[in-house]
């Protein structure tokens, strides 16, 4: 036994010695930003804690905007300034163009290329291209918009019904199953009850998804490790994988039949606009396309949306409805702006939003003090620079644009939920593009379903504040944050809303 806690101690020395040499070694051929010693093998993976944008954003204070950090064997450098953003999403695009691996992503992707974590190769290039001019362009949104708002109707009617019962909800679980079930009608065309448990089955396994990507597997970043299932993790992953996976045979499958009965000239979907599976099997078939489309293509393709579409957008609206609830000034100002533009005797609709400057500068506001995907992920493709400090190729890229939209050089009462900040910008300004305000990113990896996003959020937070007062017992609403790739809210907001208008406009639809 004592020879074996002899060796076990020589292991450890070694590796630790062997790490810091490296490290030494690595420093003089390369000016890397500065930071704190690492901890041998597992790097610098216990300062990032649970919230990782907090801790950047403290780091910072001690060690610059620049960091050199390593998340186990993988060299990282945290951004935390405008400035230092700017050469990320403009400067150095190019070179920080791709993202990091991790076996969630690999497994997702069917072991091939995807969209969202995808290397940037002229197949990712052709799938942005269809993404932004056919699956979320403004022809393919229009023609889906009933969608969104039968959802919106549904979930004013739910919470109209919780205020006229007197009952207290779980507001941010009726968000997000109305923003679940909006993404996964627009991309499946599947309705309540449509043959696998109807959405509630789908919206369980996108939950799966989007926590696992979420999660922090070490196996990923600590070399020792590789294949080691330390945390159960990659055995999560796989279950969601394979359920994920039989579920859209079953989707795709019916699909498929449907779309046969209407080239057969049957009454397959006839009638119906085109969702975004429709597009993706009418690409598959297209001889003359630039890249075929596999079947794994498009099951990872969906799941990206899925992903990227539901859990972001509810979370944002949770958020908005947090800061309102504090605010109820800013609360009183929204309502009064919307009775006097829509009125109290019909429901805001989005043709309505660009009328409404004060909302709009509550959601960007909202973006601002919590953007959706609090640190945007890049990894170098080559060598490169952000200013005088060195990036090697390979080295993971963390745009923390929490800290980025909280810089006291570029806002004013960073910290403050201040919507009129964003009414006094001048023209000349929101028509640049500013780097210290990015909630959906930049450069090539900039999010393409921002124009889908910002239309849901705005309507719907318009609804929302248009028929109900909001409040919470005691007064103000918990702002701690939770865990996961967006960075919801700890607690959600559960509360009793009130009707303030009389009749309710959305019953009369």
């Amino acid at each position: 036994m004592e020879d074996l806690t002899f060796y076990l101690l020589l292991v450890t020395l070694w590796l630790a010695s062997t790490l810091l040499i490296r490290r030494l070694t690595s420093n003089r051929r390369h000016r890397l930003p500065p930071g704190p010693f690492p901890i041998p093998l597992i790097g610098h993976l216990p300062h990032l804690g649970t919230l990782p944008h907090r801790s950047l954003h403290r780091l910072s204070a001690s060690y610059g905007p620049i960091i050199s950090l390593r998340l186990g064997s993988s060299p990282l450098i945290a951004v935390n300034s405008t400035s230092a953003a700017c050469e990320v999403f403009k400067t150095h695009d190019i070179a920080f163009s791709d993202r990091p691996r991790s076996y969630a992503s690999f497994r997702y992707s069917y072991g091939g290329p995807v969209f969202a974590f995808g290397p940037s190769t002229p197949y990712w290039r052709f799938l942005k291209k269809l993404c932004v001019s056919e699956l979320l362009g403004s022809r393919t949104l229009d023609a889906l918009r009933p969608i969104r708002r039968q959802e919106r109707l549904r979930l004013v009617a739910t919470l109209n019904e919780a205020a006229a019962r007197g009952t207290i909800i779980d507001v941010a679980e009726e968000l997000q199953k109305a923003s679940n079930n909006g993404i996964i009608r627009m991309t499946t065309g599947m309705g309540e009850g449509g043959g696998i448990d109807g959405l509630a089955e789908v919206r369980e396994v996108a939950k799966g998804v989007a926590e696992t990507i979420g999660m922090l597997n070490l196996s990923d970043f600590v070399w020792v490790l590789r294949g080691v299932d330390v945390q159960g993790l990659k055995g999560r992953i796989d279950d969601v994988f394979r359920r994920y996976d039989e579920m859209l045979e079953i989707v795709i499958g019916k699909k498929e039949e449907e779309r046969r009965r209407r080239r057969g000239g049957g009454s397959g979907g006839v009638g119906k606009a085109k969702d975004l599976l429709d597009i993706l099997l009418e690409v598959a078939e297209d001889e003359k396309a630039e890249f075929k489309l596999t079947r794994e293509n498009i099951k990872s393709f969906i799941l990206d949306v899925f992903t990227a579409g539901s859990d972001t957008t509810a979370t944002v609206l949770e958020w908005a409805l947090a800061e309102l609830i504090n605010n109820p000034t800013i609360q009183y100002k929204a309502q009064q702006e919307l009775d006097s533009v829509v009125g109290k005797h019909r429901l805001v609709e989005a043709s309505d939003v660009p009328n409404l400057p004060y909302l709009q500068s509550i959601v960007k506001e909202t973006l601002r003090l919590h953007p959706p995907v609090p640190v945007s992920p890049r990894v170098a493709t080559c060598d490169a620079k952000i200013f005088d400090y060195d990036v090697p190729a390979g080295t993971i890229i963390f745009i923390n644009l929490w800290s980025i939209h909280r810089d006291p050089e570029k806002w004013v009462d960073p910290f403050v939920f201040k919507p009129e900040r964003f009414e006094d910008m001048a023209v000349e300004e929101k028509q640049n593009n500013l780097f210290h305000y990015a909630p959906f990113g930049g450069g090539r990896r900039g999010c393409p379903g921002m124009t889908l996003g910002l239309d849901v959020v705005h309507v719907t937070l318009a609804s929302l504040v248009q028929c109900f007062e909001w409040g919470v017992e005691g007064g103000k609403e918990d702002m701690k944050e939770g865990m996961g790739l967006t960075a919801p809210k700890k607690n959600p907001i559960v509360c009793m809303p009130r009707v303030r208008l009389n009749p309710f406009p959305a019953l009369h639809e």
